[in-house]
């Protein structure tokens, strides 16, 4: 009998992109202009597993669109309550943009120089979450 073989995905393998982004702008003027600059949806919506860890009666102010086109989904999630940061690894962090999906290189570019135009943004950085150890927070949300 001839032994068959099985390959096993690459357990490192994420389908998802975070940026970073630092504005002076609040959540509902940063999400309406990139719906403007990206063509999105965003609406803000209850995190089922980020409202468990927000104290003293806050809710995560969370925002999420998905393409139908693309099957790809956007989550704008503000990362700033006050003195509580929601990731504390980046404490100077206001919102953090992931992206689940197949993309390109070039699309992800894309989308953080458009981002970057935003009136009110001081920063857009692509996250390496392998790098720094928040690959299994990014996961979850």
């Amino acid at each position: 009998m001839k032994s068959k073989i099985l390959k096993i995905k690459d357990a490192d393998n994420h389908n998802f992109v975070v940026f970073a982004i630092a504005s002076t702008e609040d959540d509902y003027y940063l999400v309406w202009n990139i719906n403007n600059i990206l063509s999105l949806d965003l609406k803000r919506i209850q995190h089922p597993v980020l409202n468990d860890e927000i104290f003293n009666g806050k809710t995560v102010s969370c925002f999420n669109y998905v393409c139908d086109k693309t099957n790809i989904e956007y989550s704008l999630i503000c990362n700033k309550y006050g003195e509580f940061g929601l990731i504390s690894q980046l404490p100077n962090v206001d919102f953090v943009l992931k992206i689940s999906g197949i993309l390109t290189n070039e699309e992800i570019n894309r989308i953080a120089a458009a981002i970057r135009t935003v009136k009110g943004i001081t920063a857009c950085i692509n996250l390496n979450v392998k790098k720094i150890s928040l690959i299994k927070i990014f996961e979850r949300i």
